[in-house]
């Protein structure tokens, strides 16, 4: 398996984002609330990056999987996570993972 397939995505306001590769080489899939556009390689399958807006992060942004990009270990970056799990999104970033059970389950 490549390790491409391990999505760990780092934020970004859209004016920060410059696709290098063409855009017709992605696919793009929406789902449920349509908050964001994910887009996914057309040739393997890989989630690259997604596009959105939400209030809890600031509005617009670009969710880069940094999997992807072949200049960054993905090891060597400070990790924040969300209970995106829980939909608890005004829970907001902290540096440990959110337990994998909601509080009360």
């Amino acid at each position: 398996m490549c390790t491409k397939t391990g999505v760990t995505s780092a934020l970004v306001k859209p004016a920060a984002f410059q696709l290098l590769s063409d855009p017709s080489r992605s696919s793009t899939y929406v789902w449920g609330a349509k908050i964001s556009e994910r887009y996914f390689c057309k040739r393997c399958g890989v989630h690259v990056f997604g596009r959105g807006h939400l209030a809890e992060v600031g509005g617009d942004y670009v969710s880069v999987n940094l999997s992807c990009l072949d200049d960054i270990d993905p090891g060597e970056v400070t990790i924040g996570y969300w209970d995106g799990r829980h939909d608890n999104w005004q829970g907001g970033m902290r540096s440990t993972p959110w337990p994998v059970a909601a509080a009360g389950e």
